[in-house]
């Protein structure tokens, strides 16, 4: 599979056709299921042998033709193919790590300061020291020349203020230049530093050093553009310069607010740790990558060290980084051999041994060594919050194309999300920030327990908390990727809505708290990971299927009863609108119709209310095919009861009329059974899901204008083992079961495919239609029935492969068999084999279905009949390159069993 990926891309690189690199493409061409493709793509890119462009769609090219071709590359993804091919040199801010992502916003800060019109704004950078304001101030200026906003002669003048701390009255003659004979000194004339920046900018580096008084002159200049050189008052001169600040002090609290009136603009720089791990990895690759240009040698370090630089805390931030890396390069220049420096835990500068020592954690670790080159790699690969959406979305596509059932669906999503927590708690990073949002969660929480019982840990807590900061570090990146798969993420979040209201109205009520409280954006698949967080798939999920509601005049008397039990019954069964003392009817059921719209479906509605006068307003709700029961008089002790019957899952008028006969109290309840099961037809084919959709796709179609009846599907495996226990004879009343094989289900009717092709016998099918269907509409019906159901129609679903030869290969083997057996199949079933077999081939050669576990007892009965079946198939088997399994040979005894019933007997 891999080996095949890579000569594909690599024989389109060379016929220059990058535009069918993408996975769809791969997809189609391998046939290979798209999931498969992508996993193999990203394995690809992590291992460093392609690029991926990240340009819609994705494609991939391989590093094998760049390397042929003499084209240099310096990471393994790239925006668009442009930037790859003409590897340009970046400019300006394409040279800042985390441009893109944690300095997303730092960036556009700046570009619209230095650019506001006429003469741009003041700026002032704010951060811990050596965040990189030098470099973001310089950045800025190369950016504003390069779009000529500041003329291509203006220069970028440095002043760091903290060399004139006792000095101010140098400072201003410096700043602002001095005639000769100014001061003692003064033997000629100075320009200053405001002229020499005209046109350009100006940058005052640690101006909370600035005397009072030096910030005072500053004043005139920043307000109209001129000043006086000192010793000369009469003159004035004009400069048009832009001035960027900087300082690592609260500049509230070390800047006259006079001055910091004249800067509009305060630019927060984020601190090394704040800037989350990738870039960590990005920073160490590029200060590394320095070192090796400058030795001309290649560089290695030990896992010990790479963890030591990446996970130590460093106060001084990439300055202290950058120190750290070239004091590790200079520790073990003599040790070096040929030219490889190898990096060890002992070259480490002091201050970070002896938090390894402190810590003992990073001692632990493998001897294993890592090259720069390969960093690229780590902070180019999928983040892991980003894998995690990945992941729930793919879960997501697997259930909507029916391949896996909704519990199945939820459990592999639980999981993943489950497994992501755990990561967080392992990894346990602390800060500041996880502290602030540690305090949140917990207050969150509190008012949550309340409401609905719900319990968390202090690591649950942790993890949480350390979630939220990766939605903060890694903000841009998950909104890039949230719009790109936006509808995906809102059908999954209406699946949940639908099937899930509790665990949804739980997570929704914990994601507009964190909205509010913590002042975060919210997107729907954060509130899909916080729904799976809280779904119980212990529990029963038929509760899932009923709703309670406590409604009762007050200001929180409804509440207060909801929460009480809740609490007591350890789980949210209740949930409560108060009403205000003096409501008309039709306000209460607007209310209450609000509710059950935001719920969803349900199949029992249990009301609880305070007098008898809300009885009447079950007739005026907007649900439909669900029971609804109504209990007057409610009280916490009631509810209690109400609660636990609906846990245990007692049904609702026995537990209405237990309820009753417990309290022995005059109380009236009333049942309105309004649960009618909608007619369907359940397709279901032995010979897998993909041809029950196709038969589901054909029936629709053959539908007359205006009938009301729906098609379902089910997994024939899944109608076999558990039958009439499924939730769709539940949900449905099943008027047939249409497929390849009788499931030999009791007083429900099953009709064969081979019925439906044969004309003389599809007439039958009618009789289950009668109910819905006038007699012009069912002429029409069997007319399109007879179109729609022919064996060529029904062949040309096929997908991938060639329907006529596939038919011609199937007949052919199906005629050898019937030569082995000695019998004669009738039409009837040949033709219901046609197309079970057919299907069956298509089936294995696009899934490459998973071992079967044979019967023993049939090939010890049968086996003649499993050897004749695999000689006369073993030519189709060869052409396509599958194995027919023996569980398929049971399905194709059990098909003509009639016919061999006398051969076997």
């Amino acid at each position: 599979m891999i080996d095949k990926v890579l000569a594909y891309i690599l024989a389109c690189c060379n016929n220059n056709e990058f535009d069918q690199t993408t996975v769809t493409n791969l997809s189609e061409n391998l046939k290979v299921s798209r999931s498969q493709v992508s996993v193999v793509l990203n394995k690809l890119v992590k291992e460093n042998k392609l690029v991926r462009i990240e340009s819609k769609p994705f494609c991939f090219i391989s590093v094998e033709y760049l390397k042929k071709k003499g084209i240099s590359f310096k990471a393994y993804v790239y925006e668009s193919l442009d930037e790859l091919l003409s590897n340009q040199e970046k400019k300006d801010f394409e040279k800042l790590v985390g441009v893109n992502h944690s300095l997303l916003q730092t960036v556009k800060q700046c570009k619209a300061t230095i650019s506001y019109p006429p003469s741009g704004l003041p700026m002032l950078l704010y951060g811990p020291t050596g965040t990189g304001k030098s470099l973001i101030a310089k950045l800025t200026y190369e950016w504003a020349r390069n779009h000529a906003i500041i003329a291509k002669d203006g220069q970028f003048v440095q002043v760091n203020c903290s060399e004139y701390a006792n000095n101010p009255e140098l400072l201003t003659a410096n700043l602002f230049g001095h005639v000769k004979g100014a001061f003692t000194g003064a033997e000629k004339d100075n320009e200053g530093l405001i002229a020499l920046a005209d046109n350009g900018v100006l940058f005052l580096d640690e101006v909370h050093e600035l005397k009072a008084e030096c910030q005072e002159k500053l004043f005139l200049f920043m307000d109209q553009g001129i000043y006086h050189r000192v010793g000369d008052n009469e003159k004035w001169y004009k400069s048009n310069v832009r001035i960027v600040f900087a300082t690592t002090e609260d500049p509230g609290k070390v800047l006259l607010k006079t001055l910091m009136r004249r800067i509009p603009m305060t630019i927060m720089i984020p601190s090394l740790e704040e800037r989350g791990t990738q870039e960590r990895i990005e920073l160490l690759y590029y200060l590394f990558h320095q070192e090796e240009e400058r030795l001309n040698c290649q560089i290695k370090m030990s896992n010990k060290v790479y963890n030591v630089l990446l996970q130590s805390k460093m106060p001084g931030n990439i300055g202290q980084l950058k120190s750290s890396v070239q004091s590790c390069c200079i520790n073990s220049l003599f040790d070096k051999v040929d030219d490889e420096l190898v990096i060890h835990l002992n070259h480490l500068p002091q201050e970070l041994l002896q938090q390894v020592y402190k810590s003992k954690k990073a001692v632990l670790d493998d001897d294993e060594y890592i090259f720069i080159d390969d960093l690229q790699g780590y902070y180019n690969g999928t983040k892991e919050i980003i894998q995690l959406n990945e992941n729930l979305l793919e879960s997501y596509r697997k259930y909507r194309d029916e391949h896996m059932t909704l519990s199945s669906f939820m459990k592999a999503e639980k999981n993943y999300v489950q497994k992501y927590f755990d990561s967080l708690i392992f990894r346990k990073k602390e800060s500041s920030q996880i502290d602030y949002y540690n305090r949140g969660i917990q207050h969150i929480f509190d008012l949550i327990e309340s409401r609905y019982g719900l319990k968390i840990t202090n690591n649950e807590t942790l993890a949480i908390a350390s979630y939220l900061d990766e939605i903060h570090h890694e903000y841009h990146d998950l909104r890039s990727w949230f719009l790109k798969h936006e509808e995906e993420c809102e059908d999954l979040y209406q699946l949940l809505q639908e099937e899930f209201f509790r665990a949804t109205k739980v997570s929704l009520e914990i994601c507009t708290y964190l909205k509010s409280y913590l002042e975060m954006d919210i997107y729907s698949i954060i509130v899909c990971v916080f729904i799976f967080y809280v779904y119980n798939d212990k529990k029963d999920s038929r509760l899932t299927q009923k709703a309670a509601v406590i409604l009762a005049h007050g200001f929180s008397t409804a509440s207060s009863i909801a929460d009480a039990a809740n609490r007591f019954l350890g789980q949210y069964i209740f949930d409560a609108l108060d009403m205000p003392l003096y409501v008309d009817t039709n306000a209460m059921i607007e209310k209450l119709n609000l509710y059950l719209d935001r719920i969803g479906k349900v199949k029992e509605l249990y009301l609880l209310v305070d007098m008898g006068s809300l009885e009447d307003i079950y007739k005026g709700l907007n649900i439909e095919n669900a029971n609804i029961g109504i209990l007057n008089n409610v009280s916490t002790p009631i509810a209690l009861e109400i609660g636990n019957g609906i846990r245990n899952h007692v049904e609702m008028e026995d537990l209405l009329k237990n309820t009753i006969d417990a309290f022995n109290i005059s109380f009236t309840y009333h049942l309105e059974k309004n649960k009618l099961k909608q007619p369907v037809i359940l397709c279901s084919c032995a010979s897998g899901l993909g041809t029950a959709q196709k038969l589901k796709l054909m029936l629709e179609q053959s539908f007359p204008d205006g009938i009301n009846l729906d098609v379902k599907t089910l997994n024939y495996s899944e109608l076999i083992e558990l039958g009439k226990k499924n939730n769709v004879f539940e949900e449905y009343d099943v008027l047939c079961v249409v497929g390849t094989l009788d499931p030999n289900m009791e007083d429900i009717p099953f009709v064969g495919i081979e019925d439906l092709i044969i004309e003389d016998t599809f007439g039958d099918f009618n009789q289950y239609f009668k109910d819905y269907m006038d007699e012009e509409q069912l002429n029409q019906f069997d007319k399109n029935i007879l179109h729609n159901f022919s064996l060529s129609n029904l062949m040309n679903t096929l997908i991938i492969l060639n329907p006529t030869k596939l038919l011609e290969q199937v007949a052919n083997a199906l005629d050898v068999l019937q030569k082995y057996l000695g019998i004669r199949f009738s039409n009837r079933t040949s033709f219901g084999l046609y197309v079970h077999i057919c299907c069956l081939i298509e089936r294995l050669v696009v899934s490459r279905m998973g071992e079967y576990k044979p019967s023993l007892d049939f090939l010890r009965e049968h086996k003649d009949f499993v050897e004749y079946v695999k000689k006369a198939f073993k030519p189709v088997e060869d052409f396509y390159g599958v194995e027919i399994p023996t569980e398929e040979i049971i399905y194709i005894f059990n098909y003509v069993a009639l016919t061999l019933q006398n051969l076997y007997n």
